[in-house]
């Protein structure tokens, strides 16, 4: 591997908007169709997914950021992607093959250079305080050169402990900067998240900063062969997107087709703290429920957003995607 440190590393973005979670289902008569939380806004003008797109633009231009969708809401993802260049756009058929689109955009990063400085960002996710996680954002990329582990994340510490969140577990002594991190929690009870933090446990937001290199090292080590794989299962799809090919899913081995283990201790890391952003995972729809309690304006926006008439789905109030260029840093719309 080439050293982390070349001047030739450049700074790139991979946005997970195919990761299946929670539809959210909105609470009015009439509502039919359902969409996915990532490409809902819960009031605001913007989805989760705009606001996604937002920060990656802060940390790597239009050419060097990489989205991972799944065919099936082509409607909803397409108009916020029009910066893209297609072959931008990493995308899936089923919710089987949604870890392969993942794998495939940072092994084309670290393909373009080892050294290269990669941001995963996932969409499902909702920051109160944009201007908050933004700082953060800059300080993990600028410490990542003096972290040993070579990949840093962010560990959320909020007065208002979240539903159903993950759980980073760090050590008792600290080398060096941030925090080391020997294990996760999934999900756990409330009795023993409430322990967890009261003994220095940060809620994982999913985000990690690394050099594209030991991403993929750490899954060439995970799965055997599955650069070779991915190469035969890509086609071009509309206008030059990378889609994988349909039924790849019957055609590789089981293990290659399971989510990669991107928490310690598989895969090493430091976490730096980041206080009152306001973070929500929304991994579970019992989270997304509170969330849209909380937003009673989300509502009806949302309904007459996956819902329009004519039961084509489209973002209103959103021309063309770019009501992205116009969220405030602090994560408001003006």
């Amino acid at each position: 591997m080439s050293d982390p440190q070349s001047s030739k590393s450049k700074s790139w973005c991979v946005v997970i908007a195919d990761d299946h979670g929670p539809e959210y289902v909105p609470l009015v008569r009439g509502a039919a169709k359902t969409s996915p939380v990532q490409y809902c806004g819960f009031g605001e003008p913007t989805t989760l997914l705009q606001r996604a797109l937002h920060r990656a633009k802060q940390i790597a231009p239009a050419a060097q950021i990489l989205v991972t969708v799944r065919e099936e809401n082509r409607e909803h993802w397409e108009p916020a992607l029009w910066f893209l260049q297609p072959e931008r756009r990493f995308v899936s058929a089923t919710r089987a093959t949604a870890p392969l689109t993942a794998a495939a955009a940072l092994l084309s990063i670290a393909a373009d250079s080892p050294s290269n400085v990669v941001t995963i960002l996932p969409a499902r996710c909702y920051v109160a305080r944009e201007g908050i996680l933004a700082a953060a954002l800059i300080r993990l990329r600028a410490a990542l050169p003096e972290i040993p582990e070579r990949v840093g994340t962010l560990g959320m510490i909020d007065i208002d402990a979240g539903i159903d969140e993950d759980y980073l577990v760090p050590y008792a002594g600290q080398v060096g900067p941030g925090c080391a991190i020997q294990a996760m929690a999934r999900q756990p009870a409330r009795w023993v998240a409430q322990h967890l933090r009261q003994h220095g446990a940060m809620v994982a937001s999913g985000i990690l900063t690394g050099y594209a290199g030991f991403f993929a090292a750490h899954m060439a080590k995970q799965c055997p062969g599955l650069t070779a794989a991915l190469a035969g299962s890509m086609r071009a799809g509309p206008g030059g997107e990378r889609a994988l090919c349909a039924g790849v899913h019957r055609k590789l081995p089981r293990h290659m087709l399971g989510p990669f283990r991107w928490w310690p201790p598989t895969f090493p890391q430091r976490a730096f703290r980041v206080h009152r952003c306001g973070w929500q995972g929304l991994h579970t729809a019992r989270a997304v429920a509170r969330l849209s309690e909380s937003s009673p304006a989300s509502l009806e926006h949302d309904v007459q957003r996956v819902t329009p008439k004519g039961g084509a789905g489209q973002l209103l109030g959103v021309s063309g995607g770019r009501g992205l260029e116009k969220i405030a840093v602090d994560g408001h719309a003006p």
